[in-house]
């Protein structure tokens, strides 16, 4: 965020000194992306970048079997990564859909941040997911949505649903996304899971 500074009353000098150990800071911590250097958790991100497809199941009964799709996702790193997108495509219901998530990891707050976009299980929302690291590596996030239900009289109440995603890489040629549905008294269910292998040139 660029802060805006007003010019100093008094001595030429001293504003001029306060206007250039300000443009320090700002460069300072807002290196151009050349300059950046990845972290652990950063670099568990830009892992997964590739051209990737696999096999998307998605229960929508949890008791159920799970409806099978075939999915092709690209994963590409943003701003000299800091972070990365993927962009997937894939059937939901017999129709087509895609989606995209922004994975980022907050050095301020030390923990992963997600935003997902989906035409199928999204609508025009946006989740914002967060997440700790883990110590095995995987990437483990949480979210939330309003859901609307029936009560037992019939009546449509709007609640607050949880929703889990897991990212992890089994090996360099293997990337698996799983979802969890999570009820409003805790209960969690299997929703989705995407495994995805790396797709070689040529």
């Amino acid at each position: 965020m660029m802060a805006c500074v007003t010019s100093l009353c008094g001595d030429d000098d001293e504003a001029r000194g306060y206007e250039e150990g300000m443009s320090q800071d700002w460069n300072a911590t807002n290196a151009p992306t050349t300059d950046f250097d990845p972290g652990a958790e950063h670099r568990v991100l830009t892992g997964m970048v590739g051209a990737w497809e696999g096999l998307t199941r998605t229960w929508f009964d949890p008791s159920g079997a799970p409806e099978e799709s075939r999915t092709h996702a690209s994963i590409e790193p943003l701003l000299g990564g800091r972070f990365v997108r993927i962009d997937y495509h894939s059937t939901a219901m017999g129709k087509p859909h895609a989606g995209q998530f922004i994975l980022g990891f907050d050095r301020t707050e030390e923990h992963y941040t997600a935003a997902w976009v989906d035409s199928f299980h999204m609508s025009a929302n946006m989740m914002v997911s967060t997440g700790a690291p883990r110590d095995d590596g995987r990437v483990s996030m949480l979210g939330s949505y309003t859901a609307s239900m029936c009560d037992e009289q019939g009546v449509t109440q709007k609640q607050r649903w949880g929703w889990r995603t897991v990212i992890h890489q089994p090996d360099a040629d293997t990337v698996v996304l799983e979802s969890f549905n999570i009820w409003p008294e805790g209960r969690e269910d299997r929703a989705v899971e995407t495994r995805l292998t790396r797709r070689r040139q040529g």
